[in-house]
């Protein structure tokens, strides 16, 4: 299932918003031909890196084709735009897939498009997490798409962190019936639906942060992103690191994250 609003850093989700308002935005003076490459672009290089994200791990997963094909059921695409998409998703599991020259050409002509960004960049986390957890590799290869897209390092992580959480919460709420038939396991379909490290109280998501009641939004906000930067498991990722300390990092990640939400939505910002 394609997933949800991501707040006002994100957007809304390719299903609500992906229509000519998008590719009017910051080009109101395109002509419908120039507007129709745009988006025939934007569909070849999307699938190509979802393609490409969902080979991260080393093996595509039914579910990850599944994403993939929901994503096509919401741009309405028709039979030949289908084909052309799962030609495009194939190319981009290949070894020899040319990721630089796709971002190249994805700058070069949807630059100023911010909305295109936003829902591009949706696309690849809805393949990323198809399978309920996400893989460091897969982590890595979309960190790397969105530094080479122009996204800073921590603006990515804001964002993966608001479609995280309400992945959470979408699975949670369908009370455990996501992922049934997809060939997970019980084990695996509900540490995929929530942390596994709960924030049970207000109190103890400051605690988790390191900050007083009346600490001030801005305040709470660069104890996450410190605390984020600190423990991330893509810093580890690169390093010869064992799975219990990775197993660790992403805990403390995901505590770190509720945490945050937590007072977030008490506090309303």
């Amino acid at each position: 299932m394609v997933g949800g609003p991501l707040g006002a850093l994100l957007g809304a989700a390719v299903g609500h918003n992906f229509d000519q308002g998008v590719w009017k935005a910051g080009s109101a003076a395109d002509k419908a031909g120039q507007q129709e490459r745009i988006q025939s672009t934007f569909h070849t290089i999307a699938f190509q890196l979802m393609g490409h994200i969902a080979k991260a791990d080393g093996r595509v997963s039914e579910v990850e084709i599944a994403a993939a094909r929901a994503i096509m059921d919401h741009l309405g695409l028709d039979a030949d735009q289908r084909r052309t998409a799962i030609n495009c998703f194939t190319e981009g599991k290949q070894p020899d897939f040319a990721v630089g020259a796709a971002l190249e050409t994805f700058q070069h002509i949807c630059s100023g498009r911010f909305a295109l960004l936003q829902q591009m960049l949706e696309m690849q986390l809805n393949v990323a997490y198809a399978d309920g957890n996400l893989h460091p590799k897969t982590h890595a290869r979309l960190v790397s798409i969105a530094e080479r897209l122009g996204v800073p390092r921590l603006q990515f992580e804001a964002l993966h962190n608001l479609f995280r959480a309400q992945h959470w919460a979408r699975r949670q709420s369908q009370g455990g019936r996501a992922g049934a038939g997809d060939g997970q396991t019980h084990e695996q379909r509900t540490h995929g639906s929530r942390p596994t490290t709960a924030v049970n109280s207000l109190g103890q998501a400051y605690s988790v942060l390191g900050l007083q009641r009346d600490a001030s939004p801005a305040e709470i906000k660069l104890a996450y992103r410190r605390l984020l930067k600190r423990h991330h498991p893509d810093k580890l990722a690169a390093s010869s690191t064992s799975s219990a300390e990775m197993k660790r990092a992403t805990e403390k990640t995901r505590e770190i994250t509720a945490a945050y939400e937590r007072i977030r939505e008490a506090r309303g910002f």
